[in-house]
């Protein structure tokens, strides 16, 4: 277990603030009245709705949907609602949300995984108070007071490994700043199958896994895909991706 730390540097802190109350908006069922007092919530809601317009336009029956790091299955159950007749996979490595998924949602194949850029088992930290800043490295953000943290024995896999020979439509990676890595170990399913992604992306959390904005950045294109945010604005240049004030979910699209 890691040295508890300090307060957060600002920058942080209001990283942390907006995705608190992005989790109060969502479990409330009510994000306009959340976002009407807090500006930061409203592009939390903008974002969520902008990838549940992708998933509607996209799934239909035949195609597949794959979401990875579902938590309590945020995102999964509108992909669900949008496109019932889809296939719909989904990754959890913790398991009491795995099974949380399995029970609201039986369509959904949903594997009590981790994935990365190569299989293997991990240790990964379970903030029992905050499981949404959960991951394969402990965000030192967070204090043993704010997140009560538990370490899991985690079965990792990869994409590749996971999904072989099946062309999902749509691919959803949230893991905390790790999606450099489960990208990684999608590569032959990106450049085989050319699905759109929706991932969450933001600098300060990559550096926790020794990634870039730079280094994604560079992966996609070398894959053919431009980036966009959700929500329509881009495609953003290398120098420009990360940067871009208050976006945290991003839609890459093959060129």
């Amino acid at each position: 277990m890691r040295a508890r730390r300090g307060p957060p540097a600002p920058v942080s802190a209001r990283a942390f603030t907006r995705r608190c109350v992005g989790a109060i908006a969502r479990r409330i069922g009510r994000p306009q009245l959340v976002g009407a007092m807090y500006p930061a919530a409203r592009r939390v809601e903008d974002e969520t709705l902008a990838a549940t317009a992708v998933l509607a336009a996209t799934l239909h029956a035949g195609s597949t949907y794959v979401d990875v790091g579902s938590n309590r299955g945020q995102l999964l159950r509108e992909a669900v609602r949008v496109g019932p007749q889809a296939r719909h996979v989904a990754f959890e490595p913790i398991p009491s949300l795995a099974a949380e998924i399995e029970r609201a949602l039986p369509v959904v194949d949903c594997r009590s995984l981790a994935l990365g850029a190569s299989p293997g088992r991990a240790r990964f930290c379970h903030f029992t108070k905050l499981d949404g800043w959960s991951g394969l490295r402990r965000n030192p953000e967070i204090s043993d007071e704010q997140g009560a943290p538990q370490y899991i024995d985690a079965e990792v896999s990869t994409l590749d490994e996971q999904l072989p020979g099946l062309g999902p439509a749509v691919v959803k990676v949230d893991v905390e700043g790790a999606e450099l890595q489960v990208l990684e170990g999608g590569r032959g399913l990106l450049a085989g199958s050319r699905p759109l992604l929706i991932f969450e992306h933001v600098a300060e959390a990559a550096r926790i896994y020794d990634a870039t904005s730079e280094a994604l950045w560079d992966l996609l294109s070398e894959l053919g895909y431009a980036i966009f945010a959700v929500t329509g604005e881009g495609p953003f240049a290398r120098d420009d991706f990360g940067r871009a004030g208050g976006v945290v979910n991003w839609l890459a699209r093959p060129q």
